[in-house]
Order: structure tokens, then sequence, then C-alpha cells
């Protein structure tokens, strides 16, 4: 994919979502639960169990999780698609000031020009408290956002 290029976009498979895969609708939550056409999940901000019903309705929502497609994309782009996500899922990887890797899977909270730092909720963190995360642009390894994961090549 070249900078210049549209984003791809894949919908959710609701066959291949699975427990604990991080799904997001009007609301973020994390699946508890599936059967064929049918989720219960925890909301991440109320800790509250719900039922999400119908394949419709589950194939209309966005996971941090599942992805479709790989493309490698440069730091730029990468840095690119995290700013430019706001109100999904994502799942991030990048390298901690230490240089150990760390995983996330969270939304967006503000973005930061390129290769700056952006403010990214981590919502696996349970208390709700001190959630706030800062990604640093130049450190990206992947992305995974609208069923695609990008790789920094």
């Amino acid at each position: 994919m070249s900078d210049s290029e549209e984003r791809v976009i894949h919908k959710v498979v609701a066959k291949d979502v699975k427990q604990g895969d991080l799904m997001g609708m009007l609301f973020y939550g994390i699946v508890q639960k599936t059967s064929p056409t049918s989720l219960i999940v925890k909301d991440v901000d109320n800790n509250r169990e719900m039922g999400v019903n119908g394949t419709e309705l589950i194939e209309s929502s966005f996971s941090a999780d599942q992805f479709h497609e790989e493309i490698k994309v440069s730091k730029t782009k990468a840095a690119e698609l995290l700013v430019s996500s706001p109100n999904r899922p994502i799942k991030v990887s990048f390298n901690k000031q230490d240089g150990t890797e760390r995983i996330l899977r969270g939304r967006l909270i503000q973005p930061e020009p390129l290769l700056g730092r952006s403010m990214v909720e981590d919502l696996d963190i349970t208390d709700g408290k001190n959630r706030l995360r800062q990604v640093d642009h130049r450190t990206i390894n992947f992305i995974i956002v609208d069923g695609v994961k990008y790789i920094v090549k």
C-alpha cells in the first residue's frame, strides 16, 4: 500500500469472533461468550455485561483483534493510521522507552502530529483508572484497525 492509497476496511466476520476479542460498537466491550449469532460482552467503562444479538449487528462492529489482511507500510503511514482512527478499537505494538515491546488494545484519545506521541486509552486495564498511555509514533511495529494489520517495514 502506498502512502497515497485509500485505507482498506474489512468488516467483522461474526463466525470468527472469539472470547477475548475487543469489539467496538457504540460502546467498547470485551467478548465474554460467543454463539454463531450472539455475543455476551462486558462494557469496559462500567463492567456491565450485555447481549449483542444478530449477525448484522455483530458484523457492523469493529474489532481490535480481527484482521483479514496484512499490509506493509512506512512508519509515517502507521502514524497516520493511528492518528486518523478515532472511535475505532485498535491494537498497536510499539517499543517503550526501555526498548521493550508493548502491545496495547484501546482507543485513541488525543492524536499528536506525525512522529510525535498520541494518548491512547488502554482498554485492557479493568479498574478504569490510569488507562492513558503514550504511543510514540516512531516506535510503532504494527497497528490493527478496521480489519487490517499494518506492519511497519
